[in-house]
């Protein structure tokens, strides 16, 4: 054991001691026995620390170094012996320091004796200067590409820039079931987490990891972000109307996240790119809910009236993720991206205007996504075409009737584009609308062709075809 008073103690150390009014050589003597200064430090600093404690502690640590005999406290004894711990293993752990009510707990907390013994050994090694002898080290030489060194770049360190060498490999199908990152070296008998998705077609899309840098970039708080006292009171009917919206915007938000929650544990960790979007997708939802919740009960209004909920079904009771993100992020977002322009046009006070801003950058990951995937799927699947015409057909099909039986929301949008409740006004309002929806079904198209999808013009359900078609063209039909 080191001379006690030939030792010098850290500065910190010192400060906590004088503050606990501990002796400095009570402290060097704690040294000497090879307490660590930060363990001391942290010892000292727990509450109902004394002198006379520290003392006793550090005199008994020195009778068992100088060959005294380890007597075990009773209390501690019988924890011990409950949980059948042998003796010689609390008087090893006493021997290195440990006090007898932290043994307590960590007996009474469920430690193992095997669990016991291993730390122990390690921890009397350390004392002894041989800590790497008792270390297996096998793990260091896992077959891994190692010496990867990633260096940002002007946008940082990204995530797809991880994808470098053996890293950048993301297989067509990935065939281990566990919870293990790609990349990683895999160890026999881990148990399966019960993935169902394998398969790179049913849900990549290339700009995943792009969407996730962006959405966590962008990402913004309804709390502090919108200028919540720029609202003023609006006339009774504006007010429920805008109420009415955004019920609706609140009602997508919670079913759009609960789809994104029930399909992200199926997918397994080989398509991390997605998975990471995918969270962000889920959590903008949320804000989508929290915002329209906070506008419609923070200017003398309220909401609205519950929607038929038909078209929800459509989307939540989809068999494969590609359904439901042909669905989701294709065809209602596309809808919802209608819906915020219309918010953006009648918006009534700053607030509004950048609710529907930010929004709109959140749908518009979304969409991306959407288009991203049903490409690289088509592109997998030659032979799944008809597979996606027939998801559209049914999501189309059901949203028609929703869109005639809703019949608040519709009313609501003719109040805030036409500006009121009179004859002209709803007129206007009605004309309006008809605008807004030949713009966003036009815009669904053109994403479906962009994804590689353009027939589907021909195949559009009749209540959205009329808004594509030429004023003829839908006179005749």
């Amino acid at each position: 054991m080191a001379d006690a008073t030939a030792l010098d103690v850290p500065a910190d150390l010192a400060q906590v001691a004088e503050e606990k009014g501990i002796p400095l050589d009570l402290v060097r003597r704690g040294l000497a026995l090879g307490f660590p200064a930060d363990a001391i430090k942290g010892q000292l600093g727990m509450p109902g620390v004394t002198a006379e404690a520290a003392e006793q502690f550090i005199s008994e640590q020195e009778r068992i170094r100088a060959g005294g005999e380890i007597t075990i406290p009773p209390e501690l004894l019988d924890v011990a012996q409950k949980h059948e711990w042998p003796e010689s293993l609390v008087k090893r752990a006493l021997a290195l320091g440990a006090a007898a009510d932290f043994i307590a707990k960590q007996i009474e907390a469920g430690i193992k004796p095997d669990q016991a013994e291993r730390f122990i050994a390690q921890q009397e090694a350390a004392r002894e200067g041989g800590l790497a002898q008792t270390l297996d080290l096998s793990w260091m030489k896992v077959p891994t590409e190692w010496g990867i060194r990633v260096r940002p770049g002007n946008r940082g360190l990204t995530v797809d820039m991880l994808n470098v060498g053996t890293y950048a490999d993301i297989p067509d199908h990935w065939p281990y079931q566990t919870e293990m990152p790609r990349g990683a070296y895999p160890i026999p008998g881990v148990a399966p987490m019960g993935y169902t998705i394998y398969e790179k077609a049913e849900l990549w899309a290339d700009n995943a990891g792009d969407l996730y840098e962006e959405a966590i970039q962008r990402r913004w708080r309804p709390a502090t972000d919108i200028p919540w006292t720029t609202m003023e009171p609006l006339p009774d009917e504006i007010e429920r109307a805008v109420g009415q919206l955004c019920t609706h915007f609140c009602e997508r938000g919670l079913l759009s996240g609960d789809i994104i929650g029930r399909w992200l544990p199926e997918m397994s960790y080989g398509y991390h790119e997605v998975k990471l979007y995918l969270s962000t997708a889920a959590f903008d939802y949320a804000r989508q809910f929290e915002v329209f919740r906070k506008r419609a009960m923070s200017n003398g209004g309220g909401l609205g009236l519950q929607s038929p909920g038909y078209f929800h079904r459509a989307i939540i009771d989809a068999r494969a993720w590609t359904e439901a993100s042909v669905v989701l992020n294709i065809f209602a977002a596309s809808h919802i991206m209608g819906l915020y322009q219309i918010g953006a046009y009648t918006a009534h006070n700053e607030a509004e205007s950048l609710i529907f801003r930010l929004g709109m950058q959140d749908v518009g990951r979304q969409l991306s996504y959407g288009v991203q995937h049903l490409r690289y799927f088509l592109s997998k699947k030659i032979d799944r075409r008809a597979e996606i015409h027939n998801y559209l057909n049914k999501a189309e099909a059901v949203f028609a009737f929703e869109e005639e039986k809703d019949v608040p929301l519709c009313e609501a949008l003719i109040i805030l584009l036409g500006g009121g409740t009179g004859n002209e006004q709803v007129s206007d309002g009605i004309a309006k609308l008809g605008y807004f929806n030949r713009r966003w079904v036009r815009d669904y198209i053109s994403r479906l062709a962009a994804a590689g999808f353009p027939e589907r013009r021909n195949k559009l359900h009749p209540s959205l075809k009329k808004y594509i078609e030429e004023p003829a063209e839908a006179a005749a039909a």
